[in-house]
């Protein structure tokens, strides 16, 4: 019952974890890097994965083709606001239908690694907090049934016991998901 409803709390706040580094900039490109940038268009902010396709050429490229090439200025805007930090260029004419906006990933220097790896630090601590405010709320649920007496000591006890086991297998899960995007930053 509650502890079901917790599993799935925590198992949402893997993946936007895991959505979160994955567009952290490494020096190999993912189109994970840019598709959830937000662009101001249409009255409203939308992913870029939504305004356009994106591709990949390797080594180091990032194609992103808008359907719309009216909002080119507005993917640039984005793009240059965000936290990859490359400059994005600009090919093909402006009444063409085929305008590509290209970012090319240079090899990150030892200072931008080491931010970057600051940085996953500081996401992964927000999550955890965010993790334990989560545990908080479902163990004084747990709690209040008890004082209700809609639940006995034991039960009571099984389900606070339940809920520190996916506390500790959320952490794990966290710090594995960090020291992977970590390891793949520091090798390239």
């Amino acid at each position: 019952m509650m502890n079901a409803d917790f599993e799935k709390k925590t198992k949402l706040l893997i993946n936007q974890f895991k959505e979160e580094i994955l567009a952290l900039r490494s020096s190999r490109p993912s189109s994970a890097q840019v598709e959830n940038i937000k662009v101001e268009c249409y009255n409203t902010q939308s992913p870029i994965k939504h305004l356009a396709s994106i591709s990949i050429v390797l080594p180091n490229i990032i194609i992103i083709e808008p359907w719309d090439v009216t909002i080119v200025p507005n993917i640039l805007k984005s793009l240059t606001s965000s936290s990859l930090g490359v400059n994005p260029a600009v090919e093909g004419r402006p009444a063409c239908a085929g305008r590509q906006i290209k970012l090319f990933l240079p090899a990150l220097t030892k200072e931008r690694k080491e931010a970057l790896v600051k940085l996953i630090s500081s996401i992964k601590e927000e999550y955890r907090v965010r993790l334990r405010k989560t545990r908080e709320e479902i163990v004084s649920e747990i709690k209040q049934s008890f004082e209700e007496k809609t639940i006995s000591e034991d039960e009571k006890f099984r389900l606070l016991e339940e809920v520190q086991k996916v506390v500790e297998k959320t952490n794990k899960t966290l710090d594995e998901a960090a020291e992977k995007k970590e390891k793949e930053i520091v090798s390239t």
